[in-house]
């Protein structure tokens, strides 16, 4: 259950140590709640599996998973566009996102059958109606079956690889070009993928829909380490083969979120990272 103290810090605006005092106000019940319904920002509701993965605990500190995020999907999104969530985990970005645009079409994807019934619960709560959740693992082959190593207490760092778990379940793969294709939408507009360090095998699995000229933009993490841990690739494979799709990269260098073109392949550290065919302007 919400406390009134609870929401009275949720309303309050971003500020620094904000985290720091909930943390120590709450911990008795960060470090034990599980499956926990909270109230947040653009009227939304998530349910939460516990307060301990960074997700989580950011829902219930603002009310709302990065909100820089979801602004800018919000804002690009043009009248009527598809946006796919590849990696939607509980929904913490598509939620707000259908919030504020009801006009788009949203497809969220989510490999761990575990995450992905929260993913379900927070869509039917939030009667985001127009978004298509897919329990599957976006790969570069369709139909394999592969180890998913998804940990219950850190349920947003699922790989293919064990970083925090060596508790695997069996997903069942496929490509992108191939889920676009069952859900006969002929254009995308618009993608977010965090898939921990293998968007390279994403993107693998959906050149029929990023060489073309009318390509989707894509916003996606890239990291070191993440990439490291990744199978059969080595550092900065994802940049590559977007650039080798025809794609411009460009970097967040502030708090605002403004973007500069990189013409490197970047290799080490963590950035978030634009991709686009269009002219863009910050």
């Amino acid at each position: 259950m919400m406390s009134a103290i609870d929401r009275l810090f949720r309303k309050l605006p971003f500020f620094r140590g904000k985290q720091r005092i909930v943390s120590f106000l709450f911990k008795r019940k960060i470090d034990s709640a599980k499956d926990l319904w909270v109230d947040g920002k653009y009227k939304c509701s998530y349910l939460l599996p516990n307060l301990e993965e960074s997700i989580s605990k950011e829902i219930f500190v603002n009310g709302i998973y990065e909100d820089k995020t979801s602004g800018l999907i919000v804002n690009r999104l043009p009248k009527g566009g598809v946006f796919l969530d590849l990696g939607a985990n509980i929904g913490a970005i598509s939620v707000p996102v259908c919030k504020q645009r009801q006009d788009a079409r949203i497809v969220c994807v989510e490999a761990s059958p575990y995450v992905f019934d929260y993913l379900a619960q927070n869509l039917a709560r939030n009667e985001c109606s127009k978004v298509t959740a897919v329990n599957k693992a976006l790969f570069y082959e369709d139909d394999m079956e592969l180890d998913f190593y998804a940990p219950e207490s850190r349920f947003g760092q699922g790989s293919f690889s064990p970083n925090f778990t060596s508790d695997a379940t069996k997903v069942k793969t496929i490509k992108l070009d191939s889920l676009l294709g069952e859900l006969k939408l002929p254009k995308v507009d618009l993608i977010k993928i965090d898939v921990e360090g293998y968007e390279y095998h994403v993107f693998k699995g959906a050149t029929d829909l990023l060489e073309r000229e009318d390509a989707p933009d894509i916003l996606f993490e890239f990291s070191s380490w993440a990439e490291q841990n990744a199978h059969g690739i080595q550092t900065g494979s994802a940049q590559e083969l977007l650039r080798d799709l025809g794609y411009k990269i460009f970097y967040f260098h502030d708090k605002k979120r403004h973007m500069n073109e990189t013409t490197d392949i970047l290799r080490k550290g963590f950035f978030m990272l634009y991709a686009t065919k269009k002219s863009l302007n910050n």
